[in-house]
């Protein structure tokens, strides 16, 4: 993989820009715990910019910042940034859950209460009304 790499780095193919050098060079760079929590977004000037999960990996990845452009730089055969700028993503809405009510029909008598489905009740009560005209 290094190798791969190191040679893609070296290539002057306009067709394989920095950025995509960077972006394919980041998980190997991090590893794949990392890369989990710091994605790479974007590749601006000389700046690598990485959208991050929370304030506490802002600050755990700016620590990590030196090495990480080494191992960018070492990986790639050639530097690519000069620095990274660490984003606090924003959270992306999950999908909400419909909760569905525990909902009891209410008995019209002692006999459809004693029914413990939901289901059976319905058709007792609904056999029951049909049977006597309702």
């Amino acid at each position: 993989m290094d190798k791969a790499l190191r040679l893609l780095g070296k290539l002057k193919n306009e067709v394989v820009g920095n950025e995509e050098l960077a972006r394919a060079a980041w998980r190997a760079a991090v590893g794949d715990r990392i890369e989990a929590h710091a994605r790479f977004r974007e590749l601006v000037r000389d700046r690598i910019v990485v959208e991050v999960d929370d304030r506490v990996w802002q600050s755990q990845m700016h620590t990590l910042e030196k090495q990480i452009l080494a191992k960018l730089t070492r990986l790639l055969g050639k530097p690519v940034a000069r620095q990274i700028e660490y984003r606090i993503a924003i959270p992306k809405p999950q999908p909400q859950m419909d909760v569905a009510q525990d909902f009891r029909l209410a008995p019209k008598d002692v006999e459809a209460g004693k029914i413990g489905d939901p289901g059976l009740r319905r058709m007792y009560l609904k056999s029951k009304r049909r049977a006597s005209g309702q």
